[in-house]
């Protein structure tokens, strides 16, 4: 049984990347992030704070610098642990217009084997490409000079990749099994690219959303996710912030910035992002197993 999950795993994670399309597409979304802020977003960003340090009678083109690249490859990182995942979901999808899954259905191999390894393989080909990206991350800001990172950041950083790609993937390969046709996929596919970005903050700071927005952006775990690279890349700039301009600067700048998740009026810690994030990912893994169980029992019907 182990063999054939492991088998199946490992062809759905080849279709996979033998699609070079499909891998391109599901970074596309960050790949949008990080060019509207070299051509827009950033120089915006990197002159108002530059500006507000002006008044206290302080140049800091660094910290600024570290600041805006930190908050912008946030976004990258967190739309980065949804569209993978989401792209992944692809094979699934064509395997079910194809009659490929009737086919494993048919076959000798366990009946839950198929399933799972459709999770498992979105699990990791989002999971690997996400610490690609997030090392990628890592390089930009030591070549930049805007590495301000702790080993403890580092670290926080890998596990929210990990925490969110596993949110995501358990979640979309749930919803994702609903769909029957290619265009569907597509177009929900273009949807979520489209829309996660402005949910999340990652094009515009969730502060600067009408009230009933930043309400409906909690109730998107991607938000979470977003919270939390947040916490751990940014922390070291806004120290730096803080000692260059004093901490009430840097506390307004952080709200200014959704640094942190206000959750209906409480400063969300981030312990309390990720266990909102990993009771996602148990709640959406117990409706997978329940849909997959009533689809086999069907069948066997």
């Amino acid at each position: 049984m182990t063999t054939a999950l492991c088998a199946l795993t490992m062809r759905n994670l080849k279709v996979f990347l033998r699609d070079k399309a499909n891998v391109f597409f599901s970074l596309l979304s960050p790949l949008i992030v990080l060019g509207l802020y070299v051509l827009f977003i950033g120089r915006m960003q990197s002159d108002g704070i530059a500006a507000a340090l002006a008044e206290f009678g302080v140049t800091a083109d660094d910290a600024v610098r570290a600041f805006s690249d930190s908050w912008m490859l946030s976004g990258v990182m967190a739309t980065t642990c949804i569209t993978v995942p989401l792209c992944a979901c692809g094979t699934m999808i064509q395997d079910r217009i194809k009659g490929v899954s009737a086919d494993f259905l048919a076959s000798p191999v366990p009946s839950w084997a198929a399933p799972a390894a459709y999770f498992l393989s979105v699990l990791i080909a989002g999971a690997v490409i996400s610490l690609i990206v997030l090392g990628v991350c890592f390089a930009y800001l030591a070549l930049s000079g805007s590495w301000f990172l702790t080993a403890a950041d580092v670290f926080g950083a890998i596990g929210t990749a990990l925490l969110s790609v596993a949110a995501s993937s358990t979640m979309l390969v749930f919803l994702m099994g609903f769909l029957h046709s290619e265009g569907a996929f597509t177009g929900i596919n273009i949807i979520v690219g489209t829309v996660t970005g402005f949910l999340i903050g990652a094009y515009i700071p969730i502060s600067s959303f009408p009230e009933w927005v930043q309400y409906i952006t909690l109730f998107v775990p991607g938000s979470y996710s977003a919270g939390l690279f947040r916490g751990f890349l940014m922390q070291g700039t806004l120290g730096e912030m803080e000692r260059i301009a004093g901490k009430p600067f840097a506390d307004a700048l952080s709200g200014e910035f959704s640094v942190y998740i206000d959750f209906f009026g409480v400063q969300l810690p981030s312990w309390g992002a990720a266990v909102i994030l990993a009771g996602v990912a148990l709640l959406f893994v117990l409706c997978f197993v329940c849909a997959a169980c009533l689809r086999a029992k069907r069948h066997r019907i």
